[in-house]
């Protein structure tokens, strides 16, 4: 158990959660991976727009998609869009998860947490509920 200090100046223990701020801090890393994955979106994000231009080229010759697409070299356009989108899911799913998970020690109600993140109290206590990644 570490001790976590709350806003209201008082101290709490909780098991496996971090004190705020340290090397074990399971937000920051989460925040750290959010970093890192935009920086592989990114460089993906300048992959997509060279196929794209390609794509655009050839479908204005009048080829049809089976073609273009089976010309692509790999990794093809939509497996650049598949991994754009899985690498910032997990990235962000992570993140949202260990936010909410602090927020509620902290003292937050899952009705504010769901206020602050735009979605139903619903999908807050789904967060709460998922198993760590």
């Amino acid at each position: 158990m570490v001790l976590v200090h709350r806003f209201d100046d008082e101290s709490e223990e909780v098991p496996g959660r971090a004190a705020p701020g340290s090397d074990d801090d399971r937000t920051l890393h989460a925040l750290d991976a959010l970093a890192e994955a935009l920086e592989q979106i990114g460089e993906d994000r300048e992959i997509l727009a060279r196929k794209i231009d390609g794509l655009r080229r050839a479908r204005r010759k009048g080829q049809p998609w089976k073609d273009i697409l089976a010309k692509e070299d790999a990794p093809g356009s939509m497996q650049v869009v598949s991994r754009m989108l899985a690498c910032l899911s997990k990235a962000s799913g992570t993140l949202r998860k260990e936010l909410v998970e602090e927020l509620r020690v902290e003292g937050s109600t899952i009705p504010a947490i769901a206020r602050l993140f735009g979605v139903t109290h619903q999908r807050v206590s789904n967060l709460l509920r998922r198993s760590p990644e």
